[in-house]
């Protein structure tokens, strides 16, 4: 009887193997947070950047499994930090081109202006492009507020940029 016990024991530890599990977690139109084990049941459009993650073999080794999810949340943190921080180069990015780009259109005014000056022929004509000159001068200065207002956004992300650095080290 002993025999057929021992010999039982041995093939289960002999034929058990360490058991795991990938599962997909993605996230829906609606913001809801969903996990699967199929990479078939993920929508097309977010299978590009899709992370698989290992389910651990056993579910008395606590200590794997804590430290797994502290791994786990870490990276996700980092991985948020990270496209936080895309995401805000792309919109300085996107604000340097549009500032430029109100730069550039102040600065073919102010040319148009200086032409139609030299043309002007009566007062009526000096006080339209005065009129055009004191648009302009606000449209320069709320322009300068945003160049000024986009420096402290580039220094702000300068700063996260040296922080996310610092944590890699």
């Amino acid at each position: 009887m002993n025999l057929i016990k021992l010999f039982i024991c041995l093939i289960i530890i002999f034929f058990s193997t360490a058991v795991s599990a990938e599962f997909y977690k993605y996230v829906d139109e609606n913001g809801n947070t969903h996990f699967t084990d199929d990479f078939n049941k993920v929508p097309q459009d977010q299978r590009a950047g899709l992370k698989g993650y290992e389910e651990p073999g056993s579910d008395n080794d606590t200590d794997n499994v804590v430290k797994n999810a502290i791994k786990q949340n870490a990276g996700q943190d980092e991985n948020k930090n990270q496209e936080d921080l895309e995401k805000f180069h792309d919109r300085l990015n996107n604000t340097r081109l549009q500032l430029v780009k109100e730069h550039e259109e102040i600065k073919k005014e102010r040319e148009q202006i200086a032409e139609d000056r030299k043309n002007a022929n009566n007062r009526r004509d000096v006080w339209k492009i005065n009129e055009k000159i004191k648009k302009l001068n606000q449209q320069q200065e709320e322009l300068k507020k945003k160049f000024e207002a986009f420096e402290t956004e580039k220094k702000e992300y300068n700063q996260r940029l040296e922080e996310a650095e610092a944590k890699k080290k």
